[in-house]
């Protein structure tokens, strides 16, 4: 980063910092819509009323620079913690597991290596609610917690699964019986705008009843939809207006029970999206080369892990070099038309970004392209839709805050490291004490 850039983002945080000094709020609700993109608020084709209003009314922020990749499990964290992934742990949605083949994903919270907002305002004597939040289950500082988890195996009814793991015990019944009625797939299923506007039900009564300090909300269906048809579609317009319109239910209900003038709303995204064409699958070539199974589970040297739009090079031993280079000689003897599809990143710029230190190298494909994790069949593969994970930051994200402690101002770029310190910052709290 040039100092001029490095100045910028200095001067953006501690213009956040005096923003909310002199006027703190009681209540700070941060939602996160997965896949925001600075366009679902800008373009005036996009039914997103409710978030035009915050910006026009409050604090706008175009650009959100990520962290790498820039992925919902991550990112989510980082939004929490206000650090990297080498310092929070989190390195990817699911872990590198050795080439075994499990649908796991980094769920609960003991894994993070940081302090989070949650932590911070639960030892400030402060009350704290979450929602289907990435990496929370068994969060010991939130007190109302619906987590965000799932059976791996098919279950009839993935909310009856998720419900030993809520915390106090019945409070996904109370939601239902008080806020939402009966959840079941077909109602809340992931992908479904039936789940953004229950979702925002459950924010209400917790808020009404419980009225929390911090509540922290995962809207995810435009996530869904992007990655499905890219960032034009109607199905891409319908599910940014089903999220705006769970953001109007909750500022709705703030403006009813008087409780907008103490509260503090912040929409952000985990990560933006871009259009793909094509995808490279590098497995492939490791396969080709003797160092890796067709199939998971089976012998192997080295691995690539694919996370968002970059595969991540993990050795089964990290100081064999030479299937190091062997991987090397092989990614530079591709035809040309398939070694201009992508970058190699190398160690030392993984680390300043504050990836997984274990990763010997990581690929990352020009805009337009993606990745795949197959290892048998074409190594160039033609499909289309949406992709998120990028170091190079063509994938950045947005903010808008409203309400308590907001001025109006719009701001041109910021870290994602910036947004826990902001958010505490309006609660009264230094979080980097």
């Amino acid at each position: 980063m040039n100092l001029k850039k490095a100045a910028a983002m200095l001067l953006c945080s501690c213009f956040i910092g005096s923003v909310v000094a002199a006027d703190r709020s009681k209540h700070v609700i941060l939602i996160t819509i997965d896949g925001m993109r600075a366009e679902m608020v800008t373009d005036s084709t996009m039914p997103s009323p409710n978030l035009k209003r915050m910006k026009r009314n409050g604090m706008f922020v175009e650009r959100i620079k990520g962290i790498t990749p820039t992925a919902t499990y991550p990112s989510h964290t980082t939004i929490i913690t206000g650090v990297k992934p080498a310092q929070h742990r989190i390195y990817y949605n699911s872990p590198f597991t050795d080439n075994r083949q499990e649908a796991v994903s980094y769920w609960y919270a003991d894994s993070i290596k940081a302090t989070t907002i949650w932590e911070s305002a639960s030892r400030n004597g402060l009350t704290v609610a979450s929602l289907f939040w990435p990496v929370s289950v068994g969060a010991k500082a939130i007190r109302y917690n619906i987590p965000e988890y799932w059976s791996v195996k098919p279950v009839a009814n993935q909310l009856e699964y998720i419900k030993p793991y809520c915390t106090p015990a019945g409070l996904l019944d109370e939601l239902e019986r008080e806020a939402t009625g009966k959840l079941n797939h077909e109602n809340f299923g992931a992908g479904s705008m039936n789940r953004d506007a229950r979702t925002a039900a459950m924010a209400n009564y917790l808020m009404n009843t419980y009225k929390p300090n911090l509540m922290t909300v995962h809207l995810i269906t435009t996530d869904y939809a992007q990655h499905a048809t890219g960032l034009k579609s109607d199905r891409v317009s319908a599910a940014v207006g089903g999220a705006d319109h769970a953001v109007g239910l909750i500022l709705e209900n703030l403006e009813r029970n008087k409780l907008l003038d103490s509260t503090t709303v912040i929409v952000c995204g985990d990560h933006g999206f871009v259009d793909y064409s094509q995808s490279i699958a590098p497995n492939i070539w490791l396969v080709q080369e003797g160092l890796l199974s067709e199939k998971p589970g089976g012998e192997w040297k080295a691995c690539f892990h694919g996370a968002g739009a970059m595969m991540f090079l993990y050795l089964k031993d990290e100081n064999d070099r030479a299937t190091l280079k062997k991987i090397r000689k092989k990614l530079n003897s591709l035809p040309a038309s398939t070694r201009t599809l992508f970058r190699i990143v190398e160690k030392d710029e993984l680390a300043a970004v504050g990836c997984d230190p274990k990763v010997a190298l990581a690929l990352e494909p020009i805009k337009g392209v993606a990745v795949a994790t197959a290892r048998t069949g074409a190594d160039v593969i033609q499909k289309s839709g949406g992709k998120h994970g990028y170091l190079s930051g063509i994938d950045p994200t947005t903010l808008v805050a409203f309400g308590c402690g907001i001025e109006k101002k719009e701001i041109k770029v910021m870290n994602q490291t910036d947004i826990a310190p902001f958010v505490m910052n309006l609660l009264g709290i230094n979080f980097r004490e």
